[in-house]
């Protein structure tokens, strides 16, 4: 999906929200009006409980890109919990206090260091984009350019100097895990804010409402307390309750990563209707719509990417090879080919930004390298008919023309200029129910990074054909992202900058250290305007590093990844 795709996705979906939102909620306001409710905005709905006796109803609310539901309903919910055991959540949210503003800490501390390496590296770019320029100048042909060195320079460059990696959907996310990515936000953002709630209860601060929105495509929590009680509260009331989101973050992201390494997840799908290929290759969960499609069935199994086979640990091995290729040891085998079956012409062998693929008619032919430098009075590059050779389960193997048996012999390699599509040979084989359960091979010419995200793999298969293939990869990939977000909420909320919990952690710390005893006498640290200017002083400080970072690792991300 390009960026004008998910644009007009976005803008439609918002589009569709907005007409449901006028044509099925209108009515019954306009009915209940009618019953005698008082008249009310027209983006403020209310939709059930007239009988709650909160001052705050339950209401829908829908402004341009926020869609906004609060609710009492669970405020009873959240109090029952505070007070089955008291003692327990006092010892808990102590410890979420002291993991908070350690949390705050380090928090400020990466920010810092994000901060720098991201300056760093655009000086970098800058220096980098000067030198090409000037590389340019000398009318180098632009055919000979390596796009390989200029790219892995690029993202040698970007990796260096940045400490968060920007979401991007059809950039740094792909555009399939977008639904992964909302729900995992969706999941971050209850259980943060289920520990406001409950805090809150335990320190006898009553709660007004709750709530769910979606603003953008961003989905969240909130909790709304009063201000007059958590005001009347002493600092450590105050601290547990504001720490205590982030520190119910930081524990779903130990759980989940205990629940990842443990492999508690393949360990229970196999005791169901799943198997686990782990170690002998990767099951294919989908393919997006290209030419693999009626190739690649759901279920079958992917052993080895060219001469890399997928043994031990078989996804690690998938991503690396898709993702980390430039990175990995590969062997100098060649293919067994006759130099009688070479294409006269070598137009398959003129490789460049308009024919990425070469400029042969036919797209069967292919551009081989000889491997064999002994025979130096044969070209070292020619055109073969690439499925022969490639396409061949029990292809013979060599490294130099000795090696072959057919007449007229010579070990050849598949040629492809640095940066361009490289042709890469996927061993399969189909699951128990299709016909035909033996290894065979297929030949894609492409992207490497296209081709993780045109095919979904999983290392649990099917027992059975009508057993979902759905459901484990969902639940890893959502655990997946749920990890990494709450990692992110740790770091980033409890930051001391505006409108974050770590501002008003940061302000009740700085009044208690302003303000005077129970007797009135003063004690001050620090005076009332001292702290203000402190206060406002960090924060400005804090929310324009944060700014920094965000916007600046976002567009360093766009930048690179479009480079």
């Amino acid at each position: 999906m390009v960026f004008s795709d998910l644009i007009l996705t976005f803008f439609s979906f918002w589009a569709l929200v907005h007409v449901i939102y006028r044509i099925l909620l209108q009515p019954k306001v306009l009915h209940r009006t009618h019953q005698g409710l008082s008249r009310i905005n027209a983006t403020h709905l209310p939709i059930a409980n007239q009988n709650s006796t909160s001052h705050t109803p339950q209401t829908l609310t829908l402004s341009y890109f926020c869609l906004r539901y609060q609710t009492t309903k669970f405020n009873s919910f959240f109090e029952s919990l505070a007070n089955r055991a008291p003692k327990f959540w006092g010892i808990w949210f102590d410890v979420g206090v002291l993991v908070g503003l350690s949390a705050m800490i380090v928090g400020v501390i990466v920010m810092i260091v994000a901060g720098w390496k991201l300056f760093m590296g655009m000086i970098g770019s800058f220096e980098f984009n000067h030198q090409i320029n000037e590389v340019n100048e000398i009318n180098i042909p632009t055919k000979f350019v390596k796009r390989s060195e200029v790219n892995h320079q690029v993202e040698s460059n970007n990796d260096d100097h940045q400490v968060f990696i920007p979401v991007i959907p059809g950039v740094t996310l792909p555009t399939s895990h977008l639904i992964y990515y909302l729900i995992a936000l969706f999941i971050c953002g209850i259980i943060h804010e289920a520990g406001h709630a409950i805090a809150a209860y335990c320190e006898s601060v009553p709660i007004h409402y709750t709530g769910l929105f979606l603003y953008f495509f961003y989905p969240g929590a909130f909790v709304n307390f009063s201000e007059e009680n958590f005001s009347k509260c002493l600092l450590k009331g105050k601290l547990r309750i504001l720490c205590a989101g982030v520190w119910h973050n930081v524990v779903v992201f130990l759980f989940g990563l205990f629940i990842l390494n443990s492999g508690l997840v393949t360990l229970s799908m196999s005791l169901t209707g799943y198997r686990s290929v782990e170690g002998t290759g990767v099951s294919v969960i989908s393919v997006e719509n290209t030419d693999l499609v009626g190739v690649l069935y759901p279920s079958t199994l992917i052993t080895k990417l060219d001469d890399y086979e997928l043994d031990g640990a078989s996804l690690e091995k998938w991503n690396n090879f898709l993702l980390q290729n430039d990175k990995l040891k590969k062997n100098n085998y060649g293919f067994c080919a006759s130099d009688k079956d070479i294409i006269p012409s070598l137009d398959c062998c003129d490789i460049t930004s308009v024919h990425p693929y070469g400029n042969s008619k036919n797209k069967e032919i292919s551009c081989f390298r000889r491997s064999d430098q002994i025979s130096s009075h044969y070209k070292e590059l020619c055109c073969l008919h690439a499925r022969p050779i490639l396409v061949n389960i029990n292809e013979q193997r060599c490294r130099k023309d000795s090696d072959c048996d057919n007449a007229s012999p010579m070990c050849v390699l598949p040629y492809t200029p640095a940066g361009f599509p490289v042709p890469v040979r996927i061993y399969f084989k189909y699951p128990p129910w299709i016909a035909g359960n033996k290894e065979q091979v297929l030949l894609w010419v492409g992207d490497l990074q296209d081709l993780w995200e045109i095919i979904q793999v999983s290392i649990l298969q099917p027992r059975w054909s009508w057993v979902p293939l759905w459901i484990p990869f969902t639940i890893e990939i959502i655990l997946k992202y749920t990890v990494s977000f709450s990692l992110a909420l740790c770091i980033l909320n409890i930051l001391p900058a505006f409108h974050l919990d770590g501002f008003h952690a940061l302000s009740a710390i700085l009044i208690w250290l302003s303000e005077a005893d129970d007797n009135g006498i003063t004690n001050k640290k620090i005076t009332p305007r001292q702290r203000k200017k402190l206060e406002n002083g960090i924060a400005y400080g804090v929310t324009g590093l944060v700014g920094w970072v965000v916007i600046g690792t976002l567009v360093s991300g766009m930048f690179f990844e479009g480079h």
